[in-house]
């Protein structure tokens, strides 16, 4: 069973399903966004079993990395932030492009800006689970790019990772509830 849901916001910023599916507490990436995504964790415990796993999710995109420097993080979210924290240096000199560039949105516009900001022979790590079942890229000429890797970091759920203390701490902060608490 995928615990994972598109949230969309009307104008108003109000979610445009008002009937999530039900028995799950869902936590949103960026709740205030027009798009986002969410994941939803049984109750009781969901709070602590997101923190760990959304921690975990980070440190295994840190450890993706290696020992990279100047990686760039697209997005904004939760995710990101959590990602920024787990790496040891997360931002690329003003002058150089990125060696590793993490995509956390799971949008079109984030994987394009992934794709455009990383230097040639660079690697794009997917961390995000993608939106929509198909995403509008030009494939060829965005995707096709001599020496560039996209690959995709696991979503770490159920005990699959592990991570520092401080960074499953940060979680429980920043991982915003969206619905079923």
């Amino acid at each position: 069973m995928s615990n994972w849901r598109r949230v969309l916001r009307t104008s108003d910023g109000h979610p445009k399903d008002t009937n999530p599916p039900t028995g799950l507490a869902w936590f949103a990436d960026a709740p205030t966004a027009a798009e986002t995504w969410a994941y939803g964790y049984p109750m009781p415990g969901a709070d602590e079993r997101a923190a760990r796993d959304w921690a975990a999710t980070a440190q295994a995109v840190a450890e993706t990395v290696g020992e990279a420097a100047g990686t760039l993080v697209v997005g904004e979210g939760a995710l990101a932030r959590l990602v920024r924290l787990a790496l040891p240096d997360a931002t690329p000199g003003a002058d150089a492009q990125p060696g590793v560039v993490v995509e956390t949105t799971g949008t079109a516009v984030g994987v394009s800006g992934a794709l455009a900001a990383v230097r040639p022979r660079g690697r794009v790590l997917l961390a995000a689970r993608p939106l929509s079942t198909t995403m509008p890229l030009r494939t060829y000429h965005a995707i096709h790019r001599p020496g560039i890797r996209v690959l995709s970091v696991p979503w770490c759920d159920g005990g699959t990772g592990t991570a520092p203390g401080h960074l499953v701490t940060c979680a429980a902060r920043c991982i915003p509830w969206m619905s079923g608490r």
